[in-house]
C-alpha cells in the first residue's frame, strides 16, 4: 500500500526555519518533496522510520549513508556545516534523489528535532505559493511592521514563533534574534508574567524594557473569545507609530484566521491520537496493533503519565480553555518524549494530558521531560500543573491499572502540599492511603468529631490556639523543640501548653493521638482541595 503524501514539504521546513537554522545543499526532488517526521540517526538500530523521514546525522557521516537513506525512503539527510564533502554528497543526492540539508552548528540536534516535529504537527506555515487565503502570517507580520514602525513576531500559545517581519533597517535585540533562530521565545524570568498580562487583556499591552531587551507592544489573538496566540511589536530607538495599538487590534482577527487554520490541522491529528490513546487506557480495541503503531512493545516496560492543573487553577485567567490547555500540554508531552526517542502514545484524554510511554517510571530522562513540560505549561498558560506517574508496568495488559495509578499519584501531589510537582505512584504509599481514606470519610462527621471537636470548641470558647499547637507538634513527630520553632515559641512555653491541653483531652492515649493526627491531616487535605 502506498503511503499518503506528507502535507509538509522540504520547502515548508526551509522557509519556516530560515537559513540561520537550516539551508539546502542539494534538492534533487525540488522544494515540493514531502517531508516526514524527523529521526536522529542510530547506526545500530534497524527501526523503520516511515516514508519521507528527515534523517538527522550527527558527526561526520559517510556518503554511503545516502544509499541507505534512499532505500529507507528518506526525503533528506541533515548534516552539520562543514561535516561533509559537498561535491561528493551533491553527486550522491542527484543519484539517489535524497536531499541534503545543512544545519547551523549552534542549533542542538534535540532542538532541531523538536522544531521539525512541531512544524509537522502544525502542517507548517502558509507559504507565498499558498493562495487559499488572502494573506499569510509572514505578509501580515510585514504589513504590521510597516504600519507600526517596529519588528513583528506572531506566536502561538506555546511561544513558538510562527512568523516574523523582514523589513530592512528595523532594530532588533537578542531576544528577537534568538526567538527567530530557535523558532521559540527564549526562556526568561519575566515571560510568564508578561504573557499572562497580554492574554488577560482585550487590548494591546506594553511590555517595559530591560537592560538587554527593547520595549514591546503586544496583543492577544483570539477566536470567539479563546486565546490562540499573540502578536508582538518591538520598539527601537524610534517610537512606534501613534496608532500602533489600533493597528494591532485591526490585525488580530486576520491572525486569528491563520492560527485557527493551524489548530484545525493539528486537531485532526490530535483527535486520531486521542482515540487510539483512549483505547490503550481503557484496554479496549486492538490494543496490540495500536501499541505497535506508536512503537510500544507488547511486553516491554511501560509507564502511564497524567498531567493536569490543580482544581483552583483550572479556571484560566488568560482566556485559554481547559480543552485547549490539555491539548497543548499533550502536544508538549508527545514532542518531549519523541525528542528522546521514547516510544509513546500521548495527547489529551478526558480533559487532561496523558501518555503511555515505553520506559520505566523512575528513568531520569522521563523525570526531566515531565519537569520541562510542567515548566513550559506554567510559562505559557499559568501555574498549577502537576504530574502523576504510574509504577513501571510489565506490558499492555497493565495499562488500565497504570492509568488509575497515575491518576491517584496526581491526586496526591495536587492535593497534599509537600509532595512536589511530580509524583511516582510507587513512592507515595502513605499519601495514597490518606487520599483513599479522605475519599471514603472526608465528608463524614467523624472527621470533625471527637477528639477534634472538643479542642475546636475549647479554642472558640476561650481564645486558645490548641488545635494549631497540636497540629504542629504532631507534624514535627512529637518533637517539642522542633514544634516550638515552627510555632515561634520557647520550648518550655509549648511544654506548658501541652500540659494544659492534656487537661482537655488525653493526649497520652495512643489511639487518641492516632485519630487526632488523622483528623488534622484529612482536614488539611480538604482545605487544600477547595
Amino acid at each position: 500500500m502506498t503511503a499518503e503524501p506528507s502535507p509538509t514539504t522540504l520547502g515548508t521546513l526551509l522557509d519556516t526555519l530560515g537559513t540561520t537554522v537550516l539551508r539546502p545543499l542539494a534538492l534533487p526532488g525540488g522544494r515540493d518533496r514531502g517531508a516526514g517526521h524527523p529521526v536522529i540517526l542510530d547506526p545500530d538500530s534497524n527501526e523503520h522510520h516511515g516514508g519521507d523521514s528527515i534523517v538527522l546525522a550527527p558527526g561526520r557521516p559517510s556518503v554511503e549513508l545516502m544509499d541507505w537513506a534512499a532505500g529507507a525512503g528518506a526525503a533528506a539527510i541533515v548534516v552539520r556545516t562543514g561535516a561533509i564533502d559537498a561535491a561528493s554528497w551533491g553527486q550522491a543526492a542527484r543519484r539517489t534523489g535524497v536531499a541534503v540539508l545543512e544545519s547551523a552548528p549552534d542549533v542542538a540536534w534535540g532542538r532541531l528535532y523538536t522544531l521539525i516535529d512541531a512544524i509537522k504537527t502544525m502542517s507548517g506555515p502558509i507559504s507565498d505559493a499558498d493562495n487559499r487565503h488572502s494573506a499569510d502570517l509572514f505578509r501580515l507580520a510585514n504589513d504590521i511592521a510597516l504600519r507600526t514602525g517596529g519588528a513583528v513576531s506572531i506566536e502561538d500559545l506555546a511561544m513558538r514563533v510562527l512568523a516574523y517581519s523582514t523589513i530592512p533597517g528595523q532594530e532588533v535585540d537578542g531576544l528577537r534574534r534568538d526567538g527567530i533562530l530557535g523558532r521559540r521565545v527564549p526562556d526568561d524570568p519575566t515571560n510568564a508574567e508578561e504573557y499572562a498580562a497580554v492574554l488577560r487583556s482585550v487590548t494591546a499591552v506594553r511590555s517595559p524594557p530591560t537592560a538587554t531587551v527593547h520595549p514591546r507592544l503586544a496583543i492577544a489573538v483570539r477566536d470567539r473569545g479563546e486565546a490562540l496566540g499573540s502578536i508582538w511589536v518591538l520598539e527601537g530607538s524610534t517610537p512606534l507609530s501613534a496608532d500602533a495599538a489600533e493597528v494591532l487590534a485591526e490585525a488580530a482577527p486576520s491572525a486569528a484566521a491563520q492560527l485557527a487554520r493551524f489548530n484545525l490541522v493539528a486537531d485532526a491529528d490530535r483527535r486520531q491520537r486521542t482515540e487510539r490513546l483512549g483505547w490503550l487506557i481503557r484496554g479496549s480495541g486492538a490494543t496490540g496493533s495500536i501499541a505497535e503503531h506508536f512503537g510500544l512493545e507488547r511486553s516491554g516496560a511501560t509507564t502511564v503519565i497524567v498531567i493536569d492543573r490543580i482544581p483552583e487553577q483550572r479556571t484560566s485567567r488568560t482566556g485559554v480553555s481547559m480543552h485547549t490547555a490539555a491539548a497543548y500540554v499533550g502536544d508538549l508531552l508527545r514532542t518531549g518524549l519523541s525528542a528522546y526517542r521514547i516510544p509513546a502514545a500521548a495527547g489529551a484524554f478526558e480533559g487532561r494530558a496523558m501518555a503511555v510511554a515505553g520506559t520505566v517510571a523512575d528513568a531520569t530522562v522521563l523525570q526531566s521531560i515531565v519537569a520541562t513540560v510542567l515548566a513550559r505549561a506554567t510559562e505559557s498558560i499559568g501555574d498549577g500543573w502537576r504530574a502523576g506517574l504510574s509504577s513501571t508496568l510489565a506490558g499492555l495488559s497493565d495499562i488500565p491499572t497504570g492509568a488509575k495509578q497515575a491518576a491517584h499519584a496526581w491526586r496526591v501531589v495536587a492535593n497534599m502540599p509537600g509532595h512536589g510537582e511530580i509524583g511516582l505512584h510507587e513512592n507515595l504509599g502513605p499519601g495514597l492511603l490518606l487520599m483513599e481514606i479522605h475519599a471514603t470519610v472526608g465528608q463524614s462527621e467523624l472527621v470533625g468529631g471527637e477528639p477534634l471537636r472538643t479542642l475546636t470548641a475549647h479554642d472558640a470558647a476561650t481564645g486558645t490556639d490548641y488545635v494549631k499547637s497540636l497540629s504542629r507538634w504532631i507534624s514535627a513527630n512529637y518533637d517539642v523543640a522542633r514544634a516550638a520553632e515552627l510555632l515561634m515559641l520557647h520550648p518550655n512555653t509549648l511544654r506548658h501548653r501541652l500540659r494544659r491541653i492534656a487537661e482537655v483531652i488525653d493526649i497520652d492515649d495512643p489511639d487518641l493521638r492516632l485519630v487526632l493526627a488523622l483528623q488534622l491531616r484529612l482536614r488539611d487535605i480538604e482545605e487544600s482541595a477547595r
